[in-house]
């Protein structure tokens, strides 16, 4: 459903909030080896969610990455709409381009709602959240 950029993300953004700290700034290489994901693409995609605020970054052989609170006030939606350009939740499901309530596709009305319930749990559920332990 979504970019590997985006589920990478949030994979790092659950392994920072969970372990980093200002006082315990985690390493790309570091955060990367413990979800698993690819250190040159995970340094670009946090190199980019730091550009925007949505980690703080702090460079240096103290360095590291770090969520302040106010940076885990953020919602994943954000995270993923920055990371992608877009919300996946507004397009349509079969990707027809002119698709909406006045035009809509063949299921358009068989999955408006639940599409619209993920979107709003999405948007719902903030960086803070992904503080819940799912095995790193």
């Amino acid at each position: 459903m979504f970019a590997h950029s985006s589920k990478y993300a949030l994979k790092a953004l659950h392994y920072i909030a969970k372990n980093g700290s200002s006082e315990n700034r985690l390493m790309a290489k570091d955060i990367a080896k413990a979800v698993d994901i690819p250190k040159p693409f995970l340094s670009k995609i946090l190199k980019q969610l730091a550009l925007n605020n949505f980690v703080t970054s702090v460079k240096g052989p103290y360095g590291g990455f770090y969520l302040t609170d106010d940076q885990l006030k953020n919602s994943i939606l954000d995270v993923i709409v920055e990371l992608e350009g877009r919300n996946r939740f507004s397009q349509c499901v079969l990707n027809f381009e002119n698709c909406n309530e006045k035009n809509p596709c063949p299921i358009h009305h068989l999955v408006i709602e639940e599409k619209n319930g993920l979107s709003q749990v999405i948007k719902n559920t903030l960086i803070s959240d992904l503080k819940d332990d799912f095995g790193y």
